[in-house]
């Protein structure tokens, strides 16, 4: 049961930040659930498929989106700065595959820190960048994320495609990719990463069904930075995520 809700949650982290990016402030709010499939960039753990909800609420500068929160504190002119807070659903379990055996599970952590989301003077383009730190002490360290997006509108649909890299600190990677001098046996050796940075392209596509009703979409491909990809714990050298959700717009 833990193993299938840590799953369930990180599948969450991937998909409903995304698919809510479908919403823009002051837009009405959405309720509703889908399914998402990921991958897992650990060796023999494979694809997985579940059931999720989603959500988008905004209450004047207050916003949840997903699995996070934030306050729009500061509005001038095409630039938006909020305080937020966010979802950091990484990790594993020791018992998710044989690779994994004899490590100490990674735990699940939560960001803090600002996002800045500016509109470009040409073709509706908007930059975005967010940074949080983990607050809760797992490994010190933070992440940072920077995307460049463009919505295509038409009469029934929205299209947002995106391209960024995400970046993570070194105390990041070596606690979710890391191996420990204890934690090292014949075939895993001891290994320390640096920083990482993974670029990354994702599509969301907003159909309306109805007045009220929405199909959300998404689309992710990640390719893992050479830091990730020669832990041993790692067999992949991308992560890929789908996902399909239906919404209801009040």
């Amino acid at each position: 049961m833990v193993k299938f809700l840590f799953f369930l949650v990180l599948a969450m982290a991937g998909f409903v930040p995304a698919a809510m990016a479908a919403t823009a402030p002051g837009d009405p709010s959405l309720a509703g659930g889908g399914a998402v499939m990921s991958t897992s960039p650990y060796a023999g753990v494979g694809t997985r498929t579940h059931a999720i909800p989603f959500f988008a609420l905004e209450y004047k500068n207050f916003y949840i989106k997903g699995l996070e929160a934030g306050y729009r504190g500061l509005k001038a002119g095409d630039l938006t700065v909020s305080v937020i807070v966010d979802g950091q659903w990484m990790g594993y379990h020791a018992g998710d595959s044989a690779a994994l055996e004899g490590m100490k599970d990674r735990g699940m952590s939560l960001g803090a820190g600002v996002k800045a989301e500016y509109a470009l003077p040409w073709h509706q383009m908007t930059f975005t960048a967010k940074a949080v730190r983990d607050v809760l002490a797992h490994y010190d360290g933070g992440n940072c994320e920077l995307s460049v997006s463009r919505p295509v509108r038409g009469r029934i649909f929205r299209f947002y495609p995106s391209v960024g890299v995400s970046y993570e600190t070194r105390q990041m990677t070596d606690y979710y990719y890391g191996v420990r001098d204890d934690e090292a046996r014949a075939g895993r050796p001891a290994y320390t990463p640096g920083s990482a940075a993974d670029p990354f392209v994702r599509g969301v596509l907003s159909v309306g069904v109805s007045r009220n009703l929405i199909v959300l979409t998404m689309l992710r491909a990640e390719s893992l930075a050479p830091e990730i990809r020669k832990s041993p714990l790692v067999n992949k050298s991308y992560a890929l995520s789908a996902a399909c959700g239906l919404c209801w717009r009040f």
